[in-house]
């Protein structure tokens, strides 16, 4: 036997029993909730002068890692947070320029149960016929500051959405889990953001290049429970991740683009939002 072949199959013999074993714990209660990707505000890119509207259509939290596994991630262990988390998230937006510097206006946001991937292994699929979307909406405000010089732009974005989270709840039966019911509950998830760019013109438009650093709430759960006391229990709640991103925004007369890159921070062990992409089009109408 070669030494490559033989390192392999010594390889094999190691990883082997570490795979047999990532699987999840047989706990009494175990709860799927179906939570919003990591996304980054809609408003983001160019500034708006007073009158103009910005309509645009969006394609967020597209994840760049959806199809990687971390090992830790294959060792479920009670007590850890069981939920889908959308692949990519679609929506729209209009802002309106309504003063110098202040632009207000509002989002809506989608994503199907289709396009979702488990956070971790033994996370149940909502029963056939009960699958769930999510549906966002929110206002939002952004503020771009006044910089004496020409290229330099600086803009301060907030957005507060509402969402509606839906979970399923499983029950053990002699090694059988049996569907129970699914809760929903609604959520206020507020993100927050400073855009810092630098802005060239060009005969009949602008590009933005720019640096995006934020915040922004989301959800978790207990989905792997061993105390079937906790049954009726509630255990959604919120919790805070941040995130770093770079991006572009490209206007040619009224026609807008803009598409960035960005890495979450979450705060939560096993749900890991990964690196994301974030695409828009649209106009601005005077």
């Amino acid at each position: 036997m070669s030494p490559t072949l033989r390192r392999l199959t010594l390889t094999a013999l190691l990883v082997a029993p570490l795979l047999a074993s990532a699987c999840a714990p047989q706990t009494v209660i175990r709860r799927s909730a179906f939570i919003p990707g990591a996304a980054v505000p809609s408003r983001t890119g160019g500034e708006l002068a007073k009158g103009e509207v910005r309509l645009a259509g969006h394609i967020n939290a597209i994840r760049a890692g959806n199809g990687y596994v971390d090992v830790d991630d294959l060792f479920t262990q009670v007590g850890d947070p069981g939920v889908f988390i959308p692949d990519f998230q679609l929506g729209g937006s209009a802002y309106f320029g309504v003063g110098p510097g202040l632009e207000l206006g509002g989002q809506v946001g989608f994503a199907s149960l289709e396009w979702a991937s488990r956070n971790t292994p033994g996370v149940l699929e909502f029963p056939p016929g009960r699958q769930e979307n999510l549906f966002l909406a929110g206002v939002g405000m952004r503020y771009n500051a006044p910089i004496e010089h020409e290229s330099l732009r600086l803009g301060f974005i907030g957005e507060l959405n509402f969402v509606d989270i839906p979970e399923a709840i499983f029950v053990d039966n002699n090694g059988v889990y049996e569907f129970r019911r699914i809760d929903h509950e609604n959520f206020m998830l507020p993100n927050v953001a400073m855009q810092l760019g630098w802005e060239g013109y060009f005969d009949n438009g602008s590009v933005l290049p720019y640096l995006l650093l934020g915040v922004q709430r989301s959800v978790t759960n207990v989905g792997f429970d061993d105390q079937l006391a906790n049954l009726d229990d509630n255990t959604l709640e919120g919790f805070m991740a941040g995130y770093i991103g770079f991006g572009a925004d490209l206007r040619i007369e009224g026609f807008v683009v803009n598409a960035a890159f960005y890495v979450p921070f979450e705060s939560v062990d096993r749900i890991d939002f990964g690196p994301s992409f974030a695409f828009s089009v649209g106009g601005v109408i005077d």
